[in-house]
């Protein structure tokens, strides 16, 4: 019976995503703020701050901050949208449709145990700085109740929304897929995530985009810490690395050796299902002692694979 509870949460683990996984995670939509397949910086841009909350303006905007917070790499410097606010990024030079992904937007969402805690901003470009095109989202969150400031969100849930990696990774976007060969310009607006029709945000299918409101700080809203230029042709060969990671039996006896095979320099952890880390370095072989579900995750050069393995 233990057996069988525990094949049945890992099913229900491994069928429940929809669209890219956490920032790191081998296939995801993402980028390391130290890969590098980054090529360029946001050097310049108007910014546009957001009231604190949406519907109660006497709270007064936001303030945590400036332009250049957002201006050059990432470095944990933000700039708070506010709801509704927006900021536009320039660049030294235009961003060409090459092979791959061609910019991310870095925001400040942090993991929680196996959680997330995401805010998050529409993407637009332009090429001459009035005509703008707006990567198409999607967001599936459960609308039926307020996602708030003390609950969290899954990424799989989101698709073409900056800040739906957190940091230190980027969300990535491709110009391929709204058919531009060049932009000069980035718009990013946040997305104001109540549930309250008169007032959210919608995403490209018209649904609902639920996310923590109200966020009535002075850090409230989108904290956009960075945009890059991204070599898509190089995240490409990043990316492939890890995919010749294998980590094998993924269901095991107690005490039973696991395989390992990874790049000799990898970092490889296991944690629980709680996220404690229960090993770390690990090399070649494995062996636990109690049964359970894990996760092992291998990091190298600033991409990560992680797989779940099922003990009994």
């Amino acid at each position: 019976m233990r057996y069988l509870v525990l094949a049945i949460i890992f099913t229900t683990f491994t069928c429940s995503a929809q669209f890219d996984g956490p920032g790191g995670e081998l296939g995801s939509k993402s980028v390391h703020k130290d890969a590098t397949s980054i090529i360029a910086w946001a050097s310049g841009g108007t910014l546009n701050r957001g009231y604190r909350q949406i519907n109660d303006t006497a709270e007064g905007r936001v303030a945590v901050g400036t332009l250049e917070s957002a201006l050059g790499s990432f470095d944990g410097s933000v700039v708070s949208l506010g709801d509704g606010g927006s900021i536009i990024l320039t660049f030294d030079s235009p961003i060409q449709n090459n092979e791959g992904y061609d910019f991310a937007v870095f925001e400040n969402g942090f993991k929680v145990g196996f959680s997330y805690y995401l805010e998050l901003a529409h993407v637009e470009v332009s090429e001459n700085g009035i005509d703008y095109t707006r990567f198409p989202s999607e967001c599936v969150v459960d609308s039926s109740f307020q996602t708030n400031n003390f609950s969290y969100t899954k990424p799989e849930e989101l698709y073409n929304l900056a800040g739906k990696h957190q940091a230190p990774y980027g969300t990535l976007f491709d110009l391929e897929e709204i058919g531009l060969s060049e932009i000069k310009y980035i718009k990013l607006i946040d997305v104001v995530g109540s549930i309250i029709d008169s007032i959210g945000t919608r995403d490209s299918k018209g649904r609902i985009i639920n996310e923590p409101f109200p966020s009535p700080f002075e850090s409230g809203g989108f904290d956009l810490d960075a945009v890059a230029a991204v070599n898509g042709a190089l995240l490409k060969k990043e990316e492939r690395v890890l995919k010749h990671v294998r980590i094998y039996p993924s269901l095991a006896a107690v005490n039973e050796t696991i395989h390992i095979e990874a790049p000799h320099n990898a970092v490889v952890q296991v944690s629980d299902i709680q996220g404690k880390i229960v090993s770390t370095n690990t090399t070649g072989e494995l062996k636990l002692r109690k049964a359970g579900m894990y996760y092992v995750h291998v990091t190298f050069e600033g991409k990560s694979f992680t797989q779940k393995i099922l003990i009994h």
